[in-house]
């Protein structure tokens, strides 16, 4: 499915897309609320018009807490087999604390990570390229404007679906206009104090060269950790979870322990700083949700 708007779901298959309603029994039991990627069985009613007649069970899911209820989780995409993490070399600048969560929420879905730099042609990413390969991610440099590195992107992309997070103004739906000229997604510019302007407002699947798909998200500008569990947090850096092995506590939170292979690498700058202090905020971000659930299910 490529996309949900209102009663109809929209579901590609042989080079073209369906305008579907679903069956009531699916709406009442719940599989209505599909999302970008889900995958369904339909039967076509005319030239571009069918019926979901089922949905098929998810074998991953792209979920953030819900922006009115941090409590719920939203799923942005299902079935992604990767996810492209885009952020801007200037306009607005790249945070580091906000590149290391998005990097993390893919690490935690399943995903694989690939961190993307668009506006090339505005400037080099600096010391922020070399940081991600040492941590062990791959990272691409693109300019959709000048088509600079967009091959290397579509190789990327070529054969998976792809979810593309980031923050809002740092051009993904550019990107997308760039790969795929019939997408035709909404673009804008930069606000005045350098935060990016939200234009696309619902998620979508969208095919790109090599039978390859991109799931275009709504731009981002924080993530919460409030749903994770803290060991999961832990999990999300790989350069520290491999480290982690060697320290003397399987549960070490590379704070304060005795025998911390982490901050010992950290202190030689095997750890670049910043990811140490991604690590301690998202991890105590997580620690704060969780003693806030026990706390409420003891004095519920």
């Amino acid at each position: 499915m490529t996309r949900a708007v209102g009663a109809f779901a929209f579901v590609y298959y042989g080079g073209r897309t369906y305008r579907c309603v679903t069956r009531g029994r699916l709406r009442r039991a719940g599989a209505g609320r599909m999302v970008p990627g889900d995958r369904v069985v339909f039967a076509p009613t005319g030239p571009e018009e069918g019926v979901v007649e089922s949905v098929l069970p998810r074998k991953s899911e792209l979920t953030k807490p819900s922006a009115r209820d941090p409590g719920r989780l939203q799923v942005l995409a299902a079935n992604v087999d990767q996810a492209c993490v885009v952020f801007a070399t200037a306009s607005p600048d790249p945070d580091p604390l906000a590149v290391d969560r998005f990097l993390a929420l893919a690490e935690v879905s399943g995903l694989v990570p690939l961190l993307c730099f668009n506006k090339l042609d505005l400037g080099e990413p600096g010391e922020l390229r070399a940081l991600y390969e040492r941590a062990g991610y791959r990272v691409l440099l693109v300019s959709a404007r000048t088509g600079q590195g967009l091959e290397e992107l579509r190789r990327s992309l070529a054969g998976r679906v792809t979810v593309l997070v980031g923050p809002s103004g740092v051009g993904k739906s550019t990107l997308i206009n760039a790969l795929n000229p019939q997408a035709r997604r909404r673009v804008g510019e930069v606000g005045r104090r350098g935060r990016g302007r939200h234009t696309t407002t619902d998620a979508q699947l969208i095919p790109v060269d090599g039978d390859g798909f991109v799931v275009d998200t709504p731009g981002v500008q924080v993530l919460d950790f409030v749903h994770l569990e803290p060991v999961a947090v832990r999990a999300a850096f790989p350069e520290i979870a491999r480290i982690a092995t060697d320290c003397q506590f399987p549960d070490c939170s590379h704070r304060q322990e005795p025998g911390c292979a982490v901050r010992e690498a950290a202190a030689r700058g095997e750890v670049a700083a910043s990811r140490m202090r991604s690590y301690l905020s998202l991890l105590e971000e997580a620690e704060e949700a969780w003693r806030t659930r026990y706390r409420s299910r003891r004095d519920g």
